[in-house]
């Protein structure tokens, strides 16, 4: 056997510069695709792409006409609520997975569009700045797009509000109908049950952004400010970056990682819409349970299955929440129908309504915990009875 040939000294510097010299031609083949097409701090095509190809189940057109339901809820719900909507509030768009995404990835584009401008203004214009700034998108989609196909597989309806889009946008009550019909198999309960308990609830939403005035301004200004505090922190990324180390070093054991990320403006803004998101959630399950008892023949059955199947997540499904913060999501379920069902249990449904007659009525966090200091305030007039 002939001995392998050793690299000589030369061999490898010339290895060396001619990996140097393909790097560099690859950075500036970046850079100067970045500067002909600037990439957002999320690459929201890129996210696209990827979770529509990591979806596991292929483009299916609706199946179900859900306009009837809709109609039929809204009757319900307006009578039950004493809200009032335009009839035009009600239509309704069935949608595959693909179609979820691709509304969403609308959505969370337009959110982000504010702060795209300081974004790009924090990077260098040299070659290495450029071509960094699109790896950091490119990172970014990747992440989202991950993200976005597992709850794209996972979410069952959804109100789309136009927030913080043009005032004439126009809002969507998207129902996705593959997802519908697959959980009622794997939960054994009758899919058109479910599918009217679904209905039942979004159309809460519709009721609740569009029948109460103030609603939709409130949260809007809300988000207003805790964009403003992030465009606030990109102008020294630096010093939020160190605040927030230092955050993490004196709250080792956080329950969240929104209690490091977000500084203390941030975090009281965070939980004013974190009380309002839970109201609106709690108040939508209300809704729902009231109706749905009386609508539904297989309600019973139908309630226990689907509160089972979020006690019984998988573990990679857990794991997932945790580091995206959708546990948040599942508590503003819970705690805010928990607050909901206590004004309910004291003062009946006009308890409840005094909830949306001012932004003023909105509990604290305290008391979102604490229904019975809510009631102290708002509740005196009204007296203790079974809902």
């Amino acid at each position: 056997m002939k001995p392998a040939k050793r690299l000589s000294p030369w061999h490898v510097i010339m290895g060396v510069i001619a990996t140097a010299v393909m790097m560099r031609i690859g950075i500036k083949v970046v850079a100067d695709r970045e500067r002909n097409r600037p990439t957002a701090m999320v690459d929201w095509p890129a996210a696209l792409q990827l979770a529509q190809r990591m979806l596991p189940e292929a483009h299916q057109p609706p199946v179900h006409n859900y306009q009837s339901l809709v109609d039929a809820a809204g009757v319900d719900v307006g009578a039950f609520t004493g809200l009032h909507v335009p009839p035009d509030a009600l239509r309704v768009r069935v949608v595959d997975q693909h179609a979820w995404l691709t509304a969403n990835v609308r959505s969370f584009a337009r959110l982000m569009a504010p702060l795209e401008p300081l974004w790009l203004a924090q990077h260098d214009h040299s070659d290495w700045g450029l071509a960094s700034r699109r790896m950091n998108g490119r990172v970014a989609g990747i992440q989202s797009g991950a993200m976005l196909s597992w709850m794209a597989t996972r979410v069952l309806g959804q109100y789309d509000t136009a927030l913080l889009h043009d005032d004439d946008a126009p809002n969507e009550l998207l129902l996705v109908e593959a997802n519908i019909a697959r959980i009622a198999t794997e939960q054994g309960v009758n899919v058109a049950d479910l599918r009217q308990w679904i209905v039942i609830h979004e159309v809460s939403h519709v009721f609740q952004f569009e029948g109460i005035p103030w609603l939709r301004p409130h949260l809007r200004m809300l988000l207003d400010r805790f964009m403003r505090t992030l465009a606030d922190q990109l102008v020294t990324p630096q010093d939020g970056f160190l605040d927030m180390v230092r955050r993490m070093a004196q709250q080792p054991k956080a329950q969240s990682w929104v209690e490091w990320a977000l500084n203390p403006e941030q975090r009281t803004i965070f939980n004013e819409m974190q009380v309002l998101m839970s109201l609106i959630e709690g108040h939508s399950n209300y809704v729902m349970n009231r109706i749905g008892a009386h609508r539904i023949a297989q309600f019973g059955v139908l309630q226990q299955r689907m509160e089972a199947r979020q006690q019984e997540r998988p573990t990679l499904d857990v794991v997932i929440m945790r580091v995206t913060g959708m546990q948040m999501k599942m508590a503003q379920y819970r705690d805010g129908e928990a607050f909901v069902n206590a004004l309910a249990a004291h003062g009946g449904d006009e308890l409840v309504r005094r909830l949306w007659q001012t932004p003023r009525h909105l509990p604290t966090v305290d008391e979102l915990a604490h229904p019975a200091t809510w009631i102290a305030r708002y509740g005196e007039s009204v007296d203790a009875r079974a809902p």
